[in-house]
């Protein structure tokens, strides 16, 4: 029994070597943009509100919209 779960043991540990030089030959991923999805990103920021107030009323819009989607679900 010991035999086996020394074995066991073992194999596991091979493995997760094996993982681990795998994984730790993985270049990073880079995350890029494309100018149309930066042009998105900007147009949907620019109608957002600055002021705190217009945050405070957009917050306020939202969660009011969510509690009449949760109370109709009911």
């Amino acid at each position: 029994m010991n035999q086996e779960i020394l074995q066991v043991v073992k194999d596991s540990i091979r493995d997760n070597q094996k993982l681990l030089t795998t994984l730790g030959n993985e270049r990073p991923v880079e995350l890029t943009l494309h100018q149309e999805e930066e042009n998105i990103l900007s147009s949907l920021l620019d109608l957002l509100p600055r002021s705190t107030a217009g945050k405070l009323a957009l917050a306020g819009l939202v969660a009011f919209v969510a509690w009449g989607l949760v109370r109709s679900r009911d």
